[in-house]
């Protein structure tokens, strides 16, 4: 399956837990009618880490994710009726949104496989093997770190779509999404050490996100 995801930023003048409440409650909603899309989830911004190239994008104030089976059923929802209703609540409560349509990549484990509560994502630049080479030191840094953890890289492979000519977007220049699942009380100490440390690998964003899943593959 493919990701949608949305790099979204509040407007300025809405208070940031009420920009929460309605991506949630409001929003939210309007997305899951949306027939095509397997699965939703939404990563509220809870803390901003260290990203170097962070100056290159807009601020990110949340991290959308709609899977669909592939870019053609992702195509024909972004012509719904329904995606249209979404349109029509992003002008009214956010300034820009840019979107990453991403190959969803395989989970890979480490320990016991119930669900970790401390999300972190990383937006990347770089290329493909010089991504891979820092997520296989991230993973091996982790497990060897903590009792369990999981992690997945989606690389991007389609820069060509935006939400409507009628809001505005970022510079499409993030060529992979980084997820990162811990338990309780770990630290993003050990992926900032070892993202920042690896050769040809920008940090274009980086943050801790509270996860809300509101639809399950």
């Amino acid at each position: 399956m493919i990701i949608r995801s949305g790099l979204i930023r509040n407007r300025d003048n809405i208070d940031f837990a009420a920009f929460s409440e309605h991506w949630r409650h409001v929003h939210g909603p309007l997305a899951l009618r949306v027939e095509a899309m397997r699965a939703y989830r939404q990563n509220h911004i809870a803390a901003r880490l260290d990203a170097p190239h962070g100056d290159r994008l807009h601020r990110v104030d949340g991290l959308s994710q709609l899977w669909f089976d592939d870019v053609e059923a992702m195509r024909v929802a972004m012509n719904s009726p329904e995606q249209q209703a979404c349109i029509e609540d992003i002008r009214g409560f956010l300034s820009e949104v840019t979107l990453l349509i991403q190959q969803e990549g395989e989970t890979r484990r480490h320990g016991a496989d119930n669900r970790l509560p401390m999300k972190l994502i990383y937006l990347l630049a770089g290329s493909e093997a010089e991504i891979e080479a820092a997520v296989e030191a991230l993973f091996a840094a982790l497990a060897s770190s903590s009792e369990c953890t999981a992690i997945r890289i989606n690389p991007v492979i389609d820069r060509n779509f935006s939400v409507d000519s009628t809001v505005s977007s970022g510079s499409q220049i993030i060529d992979a999404v980084l997820e990162i699942w811990l338990p309780e009380g770990e630290t993003s100490a050990v992926a900032q050490r070892v993202l920042t440390d690896s050769a040809g690998v920008g940090i274009v964003g980086a943050f801790q996100a509270d996860e809300v899943i509101l639809k399950s593959a």
